[in-house]
């Protein structure tokens, strides 16, 4: 993917390539600077930042829709020759609780020669859940038949919220948020189940909502074969395990 913006008489253009990645994953990036007049322009060092962005306060050009993650200093000539033009590369290691991409916020790759980031050229950089963490919501819908209703993340959690099957088993289950991070080289699971359950608080019996919370840990010699490769058999003995506290045993 490309970004390229303009401020004349100079062209930034960052080449970034892909057009996603995962969290976890490196991300090398190529700005290239290109100078359209006949003159030499002297600029400032051009950065750049691996921001999170909030996508609403983007939409509306506010001061602090952007969160700054990682600065990269560019090493490269900061005078541009009349008519040429500068690159300098970098790379970017991707934390694996990076922020997922979701409807209110994602990374973003600020890029220029100013400190003000209204200034600066805005790509926008999609990223998508661990391997690992695929594995496991992937697992949910195709072998456990819940609806995966969307994906978010906040803070080190990336979480997808699901819908449980329409089965006598899970009849008390209305939503389960399964939330996963990494804790060095354990991935942590908290299934924050959303059930009903009768409440004989009065004299009429009627059901309320509750919560009902189950973690798991999954260090990486149980649940990793040699390699990185996932041991599907004993992701699924994990996940039955905590959709087992909720089953209504029907």
């Amino acid at each position: 993917m490309r970004g390229i913006f303009l401020q004349h008489p100079l062209e930034y253009r960052l080449d970034v390539p892909g057009d996603s990645f995962t969290q976890g994953a490196q991300v090398p990036c190529s700005l290239t600077i290109k100078n359209h007049s006949e003159a030499a322009v002297t600029i400032t060092p051009p950065t750049i930042t691996l921001s999170l962005g909030n996508l609403k306060k983007i939409k509306a050009r506010a001061d602090d829709a952007f969160e700054s993650i990682e600065m990269a200093q560019l090493s490269c000539d900061t005078t541009v020759a009349q008519r040429g033009e500068i690159c300098a590369p970098c790379t970017f290691s991707l934390d694996r609780n990076a922020p997922i991409s979701d409807k209110n916020q994602s990374l973003y790759l600020l890029y220029g020669s100013n400190s003000d980031t209204q200034s600066l050229g805005q790509l926008l950089l999609t990223v998508h859940p661990h391997p690992h963490v695929r594995t496991i919501f992937d697992t949910m819908t195709t072998v456990f038949n819940f609806i995966n209703k969307g994906e978010s993340s906040k803070g080190v959690l990336t979480t997808a919220k699901l819908k449980a099957p329409d089965s006598r088993r899970f009849s008390f289950v209305e939503e389960l948020n399964l939330s996963a991070s990494f804790v060095a080289d354990a991935l942590e699971l908290n299934f924050l189940f959303t059930v009903k359950k009768f409440d004989h608080g009065t004299a009429k019996v009627g059901v309320k909502k509750a919560k009902t919370e189950v973690r798991k840990t999954l260090s990486a010699d149980e649940y990793l074969f040699g390699g990185g490769f996932v041991r599907q058999e004993y992701i699924e003995q994990a996940i039955e395990s905590a959709l087992s506290e909720v089953s209504s045993g029907l």
